[in-house]
């Protein structure tokens, strides 16, 4: 036979209050910054003078990729444009041969009734 196994219902943990570092009472006054944390922030703030001019030109690894990419990309269009100069010459063709054919069966038909 089996046996009933038995749970048992934990009360859920409490929390621990809060420990507090100072003995002092601050009442609603907010706390103060530090001075180091002032001088922090405004290290961050401070603009400083460029050390080259914007306009200057250097040839880095970033310019050769960016360099690169364009090049693909010139390429690319150049071969889309290509294979659509070649479909079009095509429907020409398609176009210039149905015509023929048309005229062809227009003349067949007129010596046709001639005949008749």
């Amino acid at each position: 036979m089996a046996t009933k196994k038995t749970t048992t219902k934990r009360a859920p943990a409490k929390k621990k209050p809060a420990v507090q570092t100072s003995t002092k009472s601050t009442g609603n006054k907010a706390p103060k910054a530090s001075a180091q944390s002032k001088s922090r922030v405004t290290k961050h703030i401070k603009l400083r003078r460029s050390s080259e001019d914007f306009m200057t030109f250097r040839v880095n690894r970033e310019t050769v990729y960016w360099m690169v990419l364009g090049g693909v990309v010139i390429l690319f269009a150049m071969w889309i444009l290509q294979l659509q100069a070649d479909i079009q010459k095509l429907y020409d063709e398609i176009d210039a041969s149905s015509a023929t054919y048309s005229t062809l069966d227009a003349v067949e038909l007129e010596m046709a009734k001639k005949k008749n």
